[in-house]
């Protein structure tokens, strides 16, 4: 795997994160196409979830970065 920093981890997490909902609100309000915009959204959570395997490894090695569950809020308060 690519050296990436921890900040620039954090950084992309939040900015898929901000995708992905985006992508659902529109899936919700049926703006849009959906096919496009669910492959988008799966799209989005493939990276999501390896980029979570990366910043989990990250953190064992950096004592500077916050656990990854307050880089994102919850589903329902997002």
């Amino acid at each position: 795997m690519p050296d990436v920093s921890g900040n620039t981890l954090l950084m992309a997490i939040q900015a898929v994160h901000d995708a992905i909902r985006t992508l659902e609100v529109r899936l919700d309000d049926l703006e849009g196409d959906p096919l496009d915009d669910t492959e988008m959204l799966l799209a989005y959570t493939r990276a999501a979830d390896e980029l979570r395997q990366a910043y989990e490894i990250a953190r064992l090695n950096t004592s500077n970065l916050p656990p990854y569950d307050q880089l994102v809020p919850p589903p329902d308060r997002a």
